[in-house]
């Protein structure tokens, strides 16, 4: 009777399992079984074991009983170089999944990187770079050149450290350059016969011009000389390098200041002071017969006041007109800077009624007065005091 009743129950499971696979095209393996997706035909569920595919080592076989697109395998080849999932698709095997070494893949919305990545081949096939479906920029898989196929803009340093050629489909180089343009370490072996110049009429554009061959050569500043030259410098031509000479300048030449005994032409200004170590003679050549001698005439500073004032370095001669109030004339401080300044003071007017006051450390005492118009008083110091020396 127990026999009978299990014989039974097990052909009431058979019965449901064909059933529900009949009428509903569905299958399920595993824990759940009455349980089942209503969009899958198959569908597998466990808690505790996976989905093994066929694992096959080469594609020979299957291909022969033509697969179709959707098939799915895993393939392990013996060198294990392509290992991974492939699905069927289009009349070939194509990978659909990587080893976990794939995984640090490049993505379309940025990566953070380490600094270690590398994008690119690991064969000698060239990297290509497209837009709308063209090729913009390729770089050689053997040379490493990099070919741009369009215009290229460079918005700030460009550095090239071997050729740059530019050049369009009629084979004319165009390089367009909004700035300056920087040439370093150009070769300047003396063979060279071009140079680039800018041609102003054509806007700007730089192009090519032939000049001769000794224009290449080396050049290096040579000794002084104290020769005269209509030009100021000379050219010497040397074996393999010219030498760029400036000569001493003389009355009808232009040229350099020597050590040697030289004469200038034309007017020469100085815009600070002037400093004679020896002599100085004004107004003729030759030697001066006193450290200053002046051959002609002299002109020397002369001003006139009529109030109070401070004498500085351009004063000389100072006439003091004293006819509307008393005047005073103050001297500078005495010091070694001003040691031997000179100066002369003379009441025009004023009479007894308005006097000048000349201030200052004079002799031993601070101060000293002028009654009398057209009285005149020389001072001079040495330094430490202003003595009166006239």
């Amino acid at each position: 009777m127990k026999v009978f009743t299990k014989l039974t129950r097990i052909a009431i499971v058979i019965l449901v399992v064909f059933t529900a696979t009949n009428s509903y095209a569905q299958l399920k393996v595993g824990t759940n079984p009455t349980q089942i997706q209503k969009s899958s035909i198959l569908e597998l569920e466990s808690d505790k074991q996976g989905f093994l595919l066929p694992r096959l080592t080469d594609t020979a076989a299957i291909n022969a009983l033509n697969p179709p697109d959707g098939m799915l395998i895993y393939f392990t080849p013996a060198s294990a170089t392509g290992k991974g999932l492939y699905m069927r698709k289009s009349g070939i095997w194509q990978r659909i999944t990587t080893d976990s070494v794939s995984l640090a893949k490049w993505s379309k919305e940025g990566d953070n990187l380490t600094g270690n990545e590398k994008l690119g081949s690991l064969n000698a096939q060239s990297l290509k770079i497209i837009t709308n479906n063209l090729e913009r920029l390729v770089i050689d898989g053997t040379t490493g050149d990099v070919t741009i196929n369009e215009n290229a803009t460079v918005s700030k340093d460009l550095t090239v450290s071997d050729n740059l050629t530019v050049a369009d489909s009629s084979s004319t180089g165009k390089l367009y350059v909004t700035d300056s343009v920087k040439f370093h370490n150009l070769n300047s072996s003396t063979d060279l016969t071009e140079i680039l110049v800018v041609d102003t009429a054509a806007g700007g554009s730089v192009r090519r011009r032939t000049i001769a061959t000794d224009a290449f050569r080396n050049w290096f500043i040579g000794a002084f000389k104290n020769t005269s030259n209509a030009n100021g410098l000379s050219r010497i031509v040397g074996a393999l390098s010219d030498s760029l000479v400036l000569h001493a300048a003389t009355a009808s030449t232009p040229g350099g200041v020597s050590v040697e005994t030289q004469t200038f032409g034309g007017n020469k200004t100085f815009q600070d002071s002037l400093t004679a170590a020896a002599t100085a003679l004004v107004g003729n050549t030759g030697t001066a017969n006193s450290t200053l001698q002046v051959s002609g005439s002299l002109s020397l500073s002369i001003r006139t006041v009529t109030s109070n004032t401070t004498l500085g370095a351009t004063d000389y001669t100072v006439l003091v007109d004293a006819s509307g109030a008393a005047v005073t004339v103050t001297l500078p401080s005495p010091s070694s800077a001003i040691s031997g300044r000179t100066y002369i003071v003379k009441k025009i007017a004023g009479g007894l009624t308005n006097d000048v006051i000349i201030s200052g450390s004079i002799e031993d005492g601070t101060s000293m007065s002028i009654y009398n118009d057209w009285t005149v008083v020389k001072l001079q110091t040495d330094g430490t005091k202003w003595y009166v020396i006239k």
